[in-house]
């Protein structure tokens, strides 16, 4: 099973002792001496490594995990990244690691705070898995302890419920998901670490199933809304934006703010044609390698009656104007900072607003005013124009 998208990234990552390994790792890792033949398509790997017995001191295990992912990032270079072999290949690394991980994660001689980053390896390998009886069983193991190291603990659950979740989402069960993401909301309501990792796991639940995942949003968002914790209902002020952009597709838009130039964005002006709201800026480097392409949908259906909004987060009002002269861009853009800083008007910071954490977000608004995608990229894009002006050739 894939390894749940839901998990903390130091599970993967836990330096020095990562062993989840990807074949992105090795690809900007220096050459090591390692137990690799040197070159090509003759390159070997020793696979005695993968020989790892148990009841061996720390010192072994570390040497030997030192050992692997030098061999491994080696192997790597050698075959030239040849995918067959490295995928054939990271099972083997992965079971060894794991055993690696099992006997240094109560060794004496081990610092716990490297016991710690030993201890998430170890419980990412069996959510690599899917082995939710697995990581039940170490969680049983590690609650019987005296005392109870609470931080293994508190790790362990919130993997657990990231791998159920996993599952119930890639079985589109609902009312799994529902329950799970219930049992979340009750736990973030009274315990300040699900308090900080709630929103993310439901929003990711939101974004694979905007079904259940935006009414579980909703709930959260709710009851952090009533609590007389300050915490919480800035965490709910900052949902309610995510919420209304989880909601925005067959709704109409709020849109208003200040061109570059310093006149007002008449939205009302873009009524019965086709928008694009693009939200960017001169420094995001996706947001730019966006625009040949929208240059290209802006002169194929610009006559039938699209047109572009640019929404840019620029704070360097110098390098916006820079970049405007020096590419001629064809449509209008908005600056939030001229927006934001008006003294005539207060205009709403239209990315908090939608609670937009990435750019370029793109959202195509039709011509009722009512938005068809917020994903509007790339060959969607023109896809997308194709079906508005199925006239245009």
């Amino acid at each position: 099973m894939r390894f749940s998208r839901f998990l903390l990234s130091a599970a993967l990552i836990a330096a020095p002792v990562a062993l989840s390994i990807s074949s992105a790792d090795a690809q900007d890792a220096a050459p090591a001496p390692a137990a690799v033949a040197n070159s090509g398509a003759a390159a070997t790997f020793d696979e005695t490594l993968f020989n790892v017995p148990d009841g061996k001191d720390a010192k072994f295990y570390q040497e030997r995990l030192n050992a692997l992912q030098e061999a491994f990032q080696k192997y790597y270079q050698a075959t030239g990244g040849d995918q067959a072999k490295i995928n054939a290949l990271i099972p083997k690394l992965q079971v060894a690691a794991k055993t690696i991980f099992k006997n240094l994660v109560d060794a004496k001689d081990v610092p716990a705070a490297e016991a710690f980053q030993y201890f998430q390896s170890y419980a990412a390998s069996f959510a690599q898995e899917g082995d939710l009886d697995g990581l039940n069983a170490l969680l049983a193991k590690e609650q019987a302890k005296t005392p109870v190291d609470s931080e293994r603990v508190k790790f362990l659950n919130y993997i657990i419920v990231s791998v159920s979740l996993d599952k119930a989402l890639a079985a589109n069960d609902d009312a799994a998901i529902a329950k799970i993401g219930g049992e979340i909301i009750a736990k973030a309501n009274v315990d300040d670490d699900w308090m900080q990792s709630a929103p993310a796991l439901l929003s990711g639940v939101a974004r694979m199933n905007p079904k259940v995942g935006t009414r579980l949003l909703n709930d959260l968002c709710a009851s952090f809304a009533a609590s007389k914790d300050e915490n919480r209902k800035q965490i709910a002020a900052s949902l309610a934006g995510q919420l209304r952009f989880l909601n925005l597709v067959g709704n109409e838009m709020k849109v208003e703010g200040l061109y570059l130039d310093g006149t007002e964005i008449d939205w009302k002006s873009y009524r019965g044609k086709v928008v694009l709201i693009d939200f960017w800026a001169t420094w995001c480097g996706p947001c730019v390698g966006e625009i040949p392409n929208m240059t290209k949908m802006y002169e194929k259906y610009n006559a039938a009656g699209f047109e572009i909004l640019g929404y840019s987060l620029d704070q360097d009002l110098d390098a916006l104007h820079k970049f405007e002269e020096e590419r001629k861009l064809p449509w209008k853009t908005a600056s939030q900072k001229l927006s934001l800083d008006s003294k005539a008007k207060k205009y709403v910071d239209l990315s908090e607003y939608y609670g937009i954490t990435g750019i370029p977000t793109m959202i195509l608004v039709g011509k009722d005013g009512k938005v068809l995608s917020t994903n509007a990229r790339g060959p969607e894009l023109e896809r997308l124009l194709k079906a508005q002006f199925p006239n245009v050739k």
